[in-house]
């Protein structure tokens, strides 16, 4: 393959900054996207050849149309090889008491970001595409949350859905282009994220009203002492970055890659046992305070 060159967003830590790190040491030219200076500097510290942070916050419609200036001047008509979807945040909260701005900012982050940078960047990757018949890769990072719901985490669990079905259906687009389009679903991985989360989860408790804490406040931090055990047991940031190079250098990629036995498990208990008794699984790890016949 000629020029390979990638698009990756969320590259300041855990999945996508090992993606980027194994990728431009892999040969590839990879353009890492962060939101802020400093981690630009960090990534530059690393002194790695085929690296190149780039400013890119996927809500801001500035930064990935240079972003897009970039990445077209330097693969001219060879066109991008692929684009990864990485970037996203983390927003924990009780349903009865969400606030729409934040709510509205973890969709921006995660779907409409990824969405609107595809959008972009497919001239790009069908040109690549037309030379490099089922080379050329949409990769968009899903969760384990797109298949399998979690407490207080509705709108991740939304968004990481919201995925898995705009990918599928942009599989099926694109196919005539010679373009492919991945999910990959990630069980627990030890990354920052979850430290985000859990200072998210500590923001929503103390913003709760009386009522709300009462309500709310142990279901909560059940949910989120069973999401911290689950990141313990989770697998490293370096070795899911090997499972986004095999989704990119798959000769026929299936739509789904998973990363870790969590994540495998869940998929096997999404496909063959009821609704009813994989909830009722997850309910008895999370061991609710039940709030009905008091």
């Amino acid at each position: 393959m000629e020029n390979k060159t990638i698009l990756i967003t969320g590259t300041s830590s855990g999945m996508g900054e090992a993606t980027a790190v194994l990728l431009a040491q892999s040969g590839y030219k990879v353009f890492a996207g962060v939101r802020s200076p400093a981690a630009m500097d960090k990534l530059n510290k690393l002194n790695i050849g085929n690296l190149y942070p780039i400013i890119l916050d996927v809500t801001k419609v500035d930064d990935i149309n240079h972003a897009f200036d970039l990445v077209k001047d330097t693969v001219g008509e060879i066109g991008l090889l692929a684009v990864i979807n990485n970037a996203g945040n983390n927003y924990s909260v009780s349903t009865e008491f969400f606030d729409e701005e934040k709510a509205r900012l973890l969709l921006d982050t995660h779907f409409w970001g990824m969405a609107n940078l595809t959008k972009k960047f497919l001239p790009l990757l069908r040109k690549y595409g037309s030379k490099y018949p089922n080379q050329a890769r949409i990769i968009n990072v899903g969760s384990v949350g797109s298949i399998s719901a979690f407490p207080f985490i509705q709108f991740y669990n939304a968004a990481k859905f919201a995925i898995l079905g705009f990918t599928e259906s942009l599989r099926l687009e694109l196919a005539p282009f010679g373009v492919k389009a991945i999910v990959i679903v990630p069980g627990s991985v030890k990354t920052s994220i979850w430290k985000r989360t859990d200072d998210a989860v500590q923001e929503s408790i103390s913003k709760l009203t009386t009522e709300g804490k009462e309500l709310y406040q142990y279901n909560i931090k059940q949910a989120s002492k069973l999401s911290a055990s689950m990141e313990k047991s989770g697998i490293n940031p370096d070795n899911a970055a090997k499972v986004f190079k095999k989704a990119l250098e798959d000769s026929n990629p299936p739509l789904k890659y998973f990363i870790g036995k969590d994540a495998k498990a869940v998929n096997f208990m999404v496909k063959y046992l009821p609704d009813s008794l994989r909830q009722s699984i997850v309910g008895m790890q999370l061991n609710f305070k039940s709030y009905t016949n008091r």
